[in-house]
């Protein structure tokens, strides 16, 4: 008996209430991580750089894969990022993942820009793919000049207030004139920079009791791989110099 795979890609002011139920039911199954029809809403129905691509795979009419290119622009240029990329085990072996990568990324325009933040697992294959390394960061002692020669971009208000989450344990931290969010990191005292904020936006949040600040950093230090693993950032345009790291859809 033939396995019948159908690919749903539409763009996401498209989708209707089944199509999204499906992408969370396959979310669920595979990360098993509470993904919700809000965190869907939020993220591509309500985004404010506009529509993102978005796609559920049947097989044998039972959702059985997803994944989304999430619109999320930099420097003003339409942006892409792949994200909520997951396959149960019904896909295995039928090139459903390549297929479903292919027919998202077909639907963009020519001239957008795409890029990630693969993990140590996943980088591998990005460079296969002729994907190009833009920065990998490891950490360093936070230094306030030091931090804005490398993440020169401030995230400003509009973005701050659509994407960063309230409730999940970030605080924040001042500096001369500035304010930071940071993060606890595993290390006791340990806290990462995540990005500078408005001061009104970062003391919505908690202010971070006495500790020791790092930042992602290319620079190389004893600190390496001793507070946690490196981040790359990648694109499939060689000629993008920087990508803000508080980017990542997940803070």
């Amino acid at each position: 008996m033939s396995t019948e795979i159908i690919y749903d890609c539409r763009w996401s002011d498209e989708v209707d209430e089944k199509f999204i139920e499906d992408f969370i039911v396959v979310e669920n199954e595979v990360f098993k991580n509470g993904y919700t029809k809000g965190l869907f809403k939020k993220k591509y129905i309500d985004n404010i750089y506009g529509k993102s691509v978005v796609e559920v795979v049947y097989i044998d009419d039972v959702p059985s894969a997803a994944r989304g290119l999430w619109r999320n622009d930099i420097d003003g240029r339409e942006s892409y990022q792949p994200g909520d990329t997951c396959v149960t085990e019904a896909c295995r072996g039928k090139g459903v993942f390549t297929e479903m990568t292919k027919r998202s990324v077909a639907m963009l325009p020519e001239d957008a820009l795409v890029y990630n933040f693969p993990n140590q697992n996943s980088y591998p294959g990005y460079m296969k793919m002729g994907w190009h390394l833009v920065k990998k960061y490891d950490f360093a002692i936070f230094n306030k000049k030091n931090y804005f020669e490398e993440h020169p971009v401030k995230m400003d208000k509009q973005y701050a207030e659509w994407w960063v989450p309230t409730d999940n344990g970030l605080m924040y931290v001042k500096k001369g004139n500035d304010f930071f969010l940071v993060r606890k990191m595993s290390k006791p005292l340990c806290y990462r920079v995540v990005a500078c904020v408005e001061r009104e936006f970062a003391e919505i949040f908690q202010k971070a009791p006495f500790g020791i600040f790092f930042y992602r950093s290319e620079k190389k230090n004893f600190y390496n791989s001793k507070l946690g693993l490196p981040i790359h950032v990648v694109s499939k345009d060689e000629n993008i110099e920087y990508i803000p790291i508080w980017k990542i859809d997940a803070l």
